[in-house]
C-alpha cells in the first residue's frame, strides 16, 4: 500500500490522442477491512502481552497506532476517485483532473502549449507540466519517472505534429 501503482491508458479515439491515469487502489473494501483488523488485532495482542508483563503504558500507544492506521486507510479511501485525463483533438488540448477535494479542467490551444519536464537529477524526481500563457498544469502525477519521461516525449511529438 505504500507504493503508488497506476493504471493508465494512452490511445487514439477517432483521431484524438487520449491519456488517462489514476492511482491503482487494488484492495476491495472487504480486503481493506481484513487488513486493517488483522493489523489492529496484532497490535493489540502485542500490547496486551506487554501489559500482562506489567508494561501497561504500551496499551495507549497501541490505541494511538490503530487510530493512525484507521486515519491512513480513510485517507486512501477518500482518494479512490482521483484521476487525470488529457485529450488532444484538433487544435485543442483538454486537461481534466480530480485530486482529493480539488479538481479542475483546463483547455489550451495546441499551438501555444509547450511541454516542460524538470528533473532534479537526470531521469529521477521528474515533474511534467503543460504550459500556456504563463500558466503551468502538472500532468502525469500518478506515473513513475520513466513513464513520465515517456509521456513527455509523446506529448512533444503530438503537440507539434
Amino acid at each position: 500500500m505504500g507504493q503508488v501503482n497506476t493504471q493508465h491508458c494512452v490511445g487514439e479515439s477517432a483521431g484524438a490522442f487520449v491519456f488517462q491515469s489514476r492511482p491503482n487502489h487494488s484492495l476491495t473494501r472487504l480486503q481493506e477491512r481484513l487488513v486493517f483488523w488483522s493489523l489492529a488485532a496484532l497490535c493489540f495482542a502485542m500490547a496486551g502481552g506487554f501489559a500482562w508483563l506489567g508494561y501497561w503504558p504500551a496499551l495507549p500507544f497501541a490505541g494511538l497506532e490503530v487510530g493512525l492506521l484507521a486515519w491512513a486507510f480513510s485517507a486512501l479511501r477518500s482518494r479512490k476517485d482521483d484521476y487525470e485525463s488529457l485529450v488532444i483533438e484538433g487544435d485543442v488540448v483538454v486537461l481534466d483532473w480530480h485530486c482529493g477535494k480539488r479538481g479542475g479542467r483546463r483547455e489550451l490551444n495546441r499551438r501555444w502549449a509547450r511541454v516542460e519536464c524538470k528533473c532534479r537529477t537526470p531521469g529521477r524526481n521528474c515533474r511534467l507540466s503543460l504550459c500556456s500563457h504563463g500558466h503551468a498544469t502538472e500532468v502525469g502525477q500518478y506515473l513513475n519517472d520513466e513513464a513520465r519521461l515517456q509521456l513527455a516525449a509523446t506529448l512533444r511529438s503530438r503537440l507539434h505534429e
